[in-house]
């Protein structure tokens, strides 16, 4: 029997990746550093659920 597929993903381009690298490691922390600071905004069970998909869970 096939598992039931749980989480969730994502594609990155190889352009994409190219372009990430080209950043200076500044930008790359600050955005780094922006995207956790979004998150720790977000409501507690808003970051449950991101948990729960992290984990497979749902």
């Amino acid at each position: 029997m096939e598992k039931e597929r749980k989480g969730f993903s994502y594609t990155v381009s190889r352009e994409q990746l190219e372009d990430y690298r080209k950043w200076p490691i500044e930008r790359r922390l600050k955005w780094l550093y922006y995207a956790n600071k979004m998150r720790k905004g977000l409501p507690k069970k808003t970051i449950e659920i991101q948990e729960l998909f992290r984990s497979g869970k749902i």
